[in-house]
């Protein structure tokens, strides 16, 4: 992808994220607001997923939690609905099933929760084999509470610039997401880094040359 290129995604990419932050603090009373981001690795997929749910969900949402009906969050409930959510999620990379496994997890006191602006924070992660250079495709649905959801989903750019995001199909609901990408082969990635070598020792050579030249035209002028 072409540095042009690259900064367009990327503006496509914030753009999204900037609407995904509108849609947060903007969603309805009563609609659990789902935001995912997908981040794509040669042999993983990072997964962020932000749960908030409006004022009126907070109760119904509390409830699911606090399984003891005591009140109060223990590490345990929290734990427990996390494993819910992601019992939830669809995870396929080619066609094949990825499992998701939780990194970590960040809920917030109830107050802001009550308030609607309390998101459960949800980093999790799926393993596979590296991708073979050419295209690839990961599929993501999200099943959790649908009757009173609203889904986000979005391709993050990706931090290895082997890959591509070539693009991007939603439902209507945005509860499932395809990324589209393209690994470049490995040796075209290294011979794009060895080409600029030459180019690097020049740059470097003519700054030595030029210190060097002033250093003798230094000493001429001092003797």
């Amino acid at each position: 992808m072409t540095s042009l290129a690259r900064l367009g995604f990327g503006a496509l990419v914030l753009a999204g994220l900037c609407l995904a932050a509108t849609g947060l603090s903007a969603h309805r009373l009563d609609e659990y607001l789902q935001a995912a981001r997908l981040s794509i690795g040669v042999d993983r997929v990072a997964l962020e997923l932000d749960l908030t749910p409006g004022v009126a969900m907070a109760p119904e949402v509390f409830a699911m939690i606090d399984a003891n009906g005591d009140g109060q969050w223990s590490r345990a409930e929290i734990d427990a609905y996390a494993q819910q959510v992601i019992g939830a999620l669809v995870l396929t990379i080619d066609g094949r099933p990825a499992r998701l496994a939780l990194d970590r997890l960040d809920a917030p006191a109830r107050e802001a929760m009550n308030e609607g602006v309390g998101a459960i924070r949800l980093r999790a992660r799926a393993l596979g084999p590296a991708a073979s250079p050419g295209n690839h495709h990961v599929t993501f649905r999200n099943t959790h509470r649908p009757m009173t959801s609203v889904y986000l989903a979005n391709a993050l750019v990706p931090i290895d610039r082997r890959i591509e995001i070539t693009s991007q199909d939603r439902d209507e609901v945005q509860s499932q997401l395809t990324i589209n990408y393209r690994v470049m082969p490995a040796t075209s990635w290294s011979w794009a880094r060895i080409s600029s070598w030459p180019l690097l020792a020049c740059v470097v050579i003519a700054g030595m040359s030029r210190r060097l030249r002033e250093s003798i035209s230094g000493a001429i002028r001092t003797t």
